[in-house]
This record gives structure tokens, sequence and C-alpha cells, in this order.
């Protein structure tokens, strides 16, 4: 039986796995900064990478569990570590966070808005080429993006 602490220590756990593989970090998925960042990283990333994480959409509670199923798989930490991935991981990947479309990965833009890989891909893509957008509207400007998609996904995306 876990008790109220260690419900929030399994939580870690899972975002720890998530954050586990920093080679995979340093490839391809970012995480976002912010306070737990490092503690997410090093933690998670004992066992896999950030890619589990990104474009997932969860609130307290919801990685609350996710923290504890690591737990219970071997994610190793203190309580007050599991409490600070929870955190970052709340902050920077719930229902109400936003996605910033110069750091956001394929997944991201294919979570929201709704799209196939192969837009997400382009996106990254014509941002790797072109350079940073100015505007969430600059998305209008990738070959084969419906502008209606743009439009319906603005209040979940910032610069």
């Amino acid at each position: 039986m876990l008790s109220a602490r260690s419900k929030i220590v399994a939580p870690a756990g899972l975002f720890c796995l998530v954050a586990a593989a920093p080679s995979l970090l340093a490839q391809k998925a970012q995480l976002p900064d912010g306070p737990g960042k490092e503690t997410t990283q090093r933690i998670c990333g004992a066992c896999h990478g950030a890619e589990i994480v990104i474009g997932r959409k969860l609130d307290k509670d919801g990685w609350t569990q996710v923290v504890v199923s690591m737990v219970q798989r071997g994610a190793q930490g203190t309580d007050d570590e599991f409490g600070e991935i929870v955190d970052y991981l709340t902050a920077n990947f719930s229902p109400d966070s936003k996605t910033n479309i110069n750091t956001a990965t394929s997944k991201d833009f294919q979570t929201v808005l709704g799209i196939p890989e192969k837009l997400g891909d382009a996106i990254v893509q014509y941002r790797k080429e072109k350079g940073s957008f100015k505007s969430v509207d600059d998305l209008k400007n990738v070959p084969g993006i419906d502008a209606s998609k743009v439009d319906a996904g603005k209040s979940k995306l910032v610069v």
C-alpha cells in the first residue's frame, strides 16, 4: 500500500523514466526549461527519453499516477525530487499548458493541430530552414498546412 507521499514519489518516477535517455534527449526530444527540468532529466532519463512525455497532456493527478508507477518499476529518487518532477510535468505537460512553436517537436504539432506526422515533420523542417517563427500565424506559410488547423489551435500555441 502506498502512502500519500509515495504516491507523489511514484509519479515522479514515471516522469523520470520519460526523461531517462539523455542520448535521446540530445538527438531529438527536448524538455522545456523550467524548475525541475534537471531533476526530471537526471532521474527519469536513467530509463527513457523525453519523447515519452512530449505530446502527453495530463493534470497533476495523472502525472502523479505516472510517477508512482515509475517508482514501483524502480525509479530512484527522494520524495522531494519526485514531487519536483510531478510539478515540472504538470507545469509543462498539462491540458492547460501551451506549446512553443519554436521548440515543438513534430509529435507536439501532430497533437496540438491534429495533423499527420508528415505535416508535423514539415513544420519542424521549415523552422530549421527558415529560422524561428515570429508569430503563430507564420505556421500558415508552411507548405501543405491547412490555415484552419492553425486557427483552431492558436489558443494552445505560443512563440
